[in-house]
């Protein structure tokens, strides 16, 4: 069933990239899916270890500087005098010193203190107000005056007004011991007023936010229908602008040049200064060089022309396609919230993994600290490494599902009888094709993990004083990107041809480079153009929500809003959110159409033996480029022939003339297309 180094399917001999679709499906890359339910096992015996030995409590209630956790009754721990004690009713860590809380003494408290106490009569005071006593437990509060002060305590150096969270005694004043890193904060804040006051409008705007976020959504919904009737119509624009703005952009340079050149040889001698020759040097180069470049743009929108508008006639079939299959729009949504409940486990077995570990006397101070095992330390990268693989390996399911989707629409001959190909692309994905999701997010993984270090190795060496070193890191880093961004291109494309073909990944990938590399213009015209109309749909989604979203503000006055560019932003995020999760499945359904393409005329000519799949628009679309091609080559061949020998067109053409009753040789034009010149001509 599997064979060779990435466990493919049976057929994937080398074939020179050709696509070869198959009738009968097979299971592939077997041995990666193999080795990542091993690796989960693994993850979930590190999570059934954290979630057996790791006290989360301690995380979540704090543990004080004598091994006893906060809120808890305690066991007794063996050489520590003041471990064991019941905490019930002291839910608070509270730090002798605040302003250095690792070597600080802790302990349990009843009360954050909740105002300022300098002296050990104030904290005795408190004590007996409140109840709860801010030095060591051993220390009766009668003698809370005579008591040492300091880190160590017994009693607190000084106590600030503090606040709960997260059950720690935190100061309210905190920007007092960490001002170095939140001065910055606070002057782009301004002030803390304004921050409650762009809460409050928030608070305030919430129903108007929600209600942006409704019309975005629709607004989203409705662009994928309407973006392939946009896009013909951007790409025209796109054309005249660049053109008319490149060469408007040119004269004006080389009329500027012109008359700074009158001017400059109208000067005296004396009088022509080496900074005004300069100056028209200058715009002498400027002129030349937009010149230079609007040639080359030219040229390259004539040889683009037909590429680009094949991209929007696949646009144009995308949008039926997707009409065709509205439900998977909200695929994107399905992504996201698997992701988000594993994104949930994964931090959730992270705290698990911190409160591992057995209490331990420190041999400097004599308190308890709880450190995890050495091996257990590890567990961390492991489920790190985990986590990355397992969200590469739900974004490639995403990927396959629409793909899987909009091929099978493609080659199915009656478009409009054809039902449940969502779950028939899920079905085909979890029978065959896991593996290779597998083995295309461990691809990604590989190139994951040296980006993470190198960041790692960066923020450690941020203050050193070598700059070669950053730079060498910088343009590590960068080639670091540039590969990842490459590598999850060929695996998009190489998931299309698994959809079209049920071959093993590494084959697919090969075919998808080929294909891609076979039809670059196609592909730089789709990925160019395309692109940026995705990104004019968004912007037009974005852009039609803030102005709702000003209208609805406006219409309610409510004079207790003072800013409404908050909510708006607010809202505008969502949108754009909104905007891109649907037009993602557009623009991989864009993708899949120009493989399946592809597919369609290698494998078929059009004739009553061999019809094409693809849609009757999209045919005609093909049929008219093609005929034109024709044309220009008949034309070009007659004058060939007719520069050669007069004659010999004569006899060439009485044949035809002759044979009234459609026997005789056929025109060009009517011919079948041929498949090949097809895929260069279009």
């Amino acid at each position: 069933m599997a064979c060779g180094p990435c466990m493919g399917a049976a057929g994937d001999e080398p074939d020179g990239g050709k696509l070869q679709p198959i009738a009968k499906r097979s299971c592939t890359d077997i041995l990666c899916c193999f080795l990542f339910i091993v690796f989960w096992v693994g993850m979930l015996l590190i999570a059934a270890y954290s979630i057996l030995f790791g006290n989360v409590f301690r995380i979540i209630y704090g543990y004080d500087s004598f091994g006893n956790i906060c809120s808890m009754e305690n066991e007794p721990i063996e050489g520590v005098e003041l471990s064991g004690m019941d905490m019930t009713n002291k839910s608070r860590v509270f730090f002798m010193d605040i302003r250095d809380p690792v070597r600080s003494m802790e302990i349990c408290v009843s009360q954050c203190p909740d105002k300022m106490l300098n002296t050990n009569g104030e904290v005795e005071d408190f004590a007996t107000d409140t109840g709860s006593r801010l030095c060591r437990y051993d220390i009766d509060t009668s003698e809370y005056p005579t008591a040492d002060q300091g880190l160590d305590g017994p009693c607190p150096e000084v106590v600030y007004e503090s606040k709960n969270i997260i059950n720690r005694c935190v100061p309210v004043q905190l920007e007092e011991f960490v001002r170095e890193f939140i001065d910055n904060v606070i002057e782009a804040l301004n002030s803390a007023e304004l921050i409650s006051k762009a809460l409050a409008d928030v608070y305030m705007a919430r129903w108007a936010i929600l209600a942006m976020c409704v019309i975005a959504l629709v607004l989203a919904f409705l662009m994928v229908f309407l973006i392939h009737i946009v896009a013909q119509i951007v790409v025209w624009l796109i054309y005249i602008i660049s053109v008319v703005g490149s060469i408007a952009g040119t004269v004006a340079l080389w009329i500027t040049w012109k008359m700074k050149k009158d001017m400059f040889e109208q000067l005296p001698e004396l009088e022509q200064l080496d900074a005004a020759s300069r100056n028209v040097q200058a715009f002498l180069i400027y002129s030349i060089c937009a010149t230079v470049f609007t040639v080359i743009l030219c040229l390259v929108i004539l040889v683009m022309r037909k590429r680009i508008a094949f991209t929007v006639e696949l646009y144009h079939q995308a949008g039926k396609a997707l009409s065709a299959m509205p439900l998977l729009l909200i695929q994107p949504v399905w992504t996201f919230l698997i992701l988000a409940v594993f994104f949930i486990y994964v931090a959730a077995v992270f705290v698990f993994i911190s409160a591992t570990g057995h209490p331990t006397v420190m041999n400097d101070t004599g308190y308890v600290t709880y450190d995890p095992p050495s091996p257990v330390r590890h567990f961390w990268w492991y489920h790190a490494v985990g986590f990355i693989w397992t969200a590469e390996f739900i974004l490639a399911c995403h990927q396959f599902v629409i793909a899987a989707s909009v091929a099978d629409w493609y080659f199915t001959r009656e478009k409009k009888k054809y039902s449940s190909p969502i779950l028939k692309a899920i079905g085909r994905l979890t029978s065959y094709h896991l593996g290779s999701m597998v083995f295309g997010a461990f691809i990604i993984l590989l190139v994951k993990i040296p980006r993470a270090i190198l960041l790692y190795i960066q923020y450690k060496l941020k203050d050193s004083a070598n700059e070669v070193a950053k730079c060498v890191l910088k343009c590590l880093s960068c080639c670091l990107y540039c590969l990842e961004k490459f590598l999850k291109y060929i695996n998009e494309n190489a998931y299309i041809i698994i959809a079209i073909e049920g071959g093993g990944f590494c084959n697919s990938a090969r075919k998808a480079l080929i294909i891609l590399l076979s039809n670059s213009l196609r592909v730089a015209a789709i990925n160019c153009v395309g692109d940026f109309v995705l990104f004019l749909g968004k912007l037009t989604v974005v852009a039609l929500t803030a102005v709702s979203g000003l209208l609805i503000m406006g219409f309610q006055d409510d004079p207790r809003l003072i800013f409404y560019a908050i909510p708006v932003g607010i809202g505008s995020i969502f949108a754009y959110i909104f905007a891109s999760c649907f037009l993602s499945v557009y623009e991989m359904a864009v993708d899949t159409l120009l493989l399946c393409f592809c597919e369609d005329t290698r494998i078929n000519d059009g004739s009553a033996e061999k019809p094409y799949f693809m849609d009757k628009s999209l045919m005609e679309f093909v049929s008219k480029s093609s005929k034109k091609m024709n044309k220009k080559k008949k034309k070009s061949d007659k004058e060939d022939e007719t520069d050669a020998d007069p004659a010999a067109v004569r006899l060439h053409e009485s044949p035809e003339k002759s044979s009234p009753t459609g026997d005789g040789p056929r025109d060009e034009v009517d011919a079948p297309l041929d498949p090949a010149k097809e895929a260069k001509e279009v």
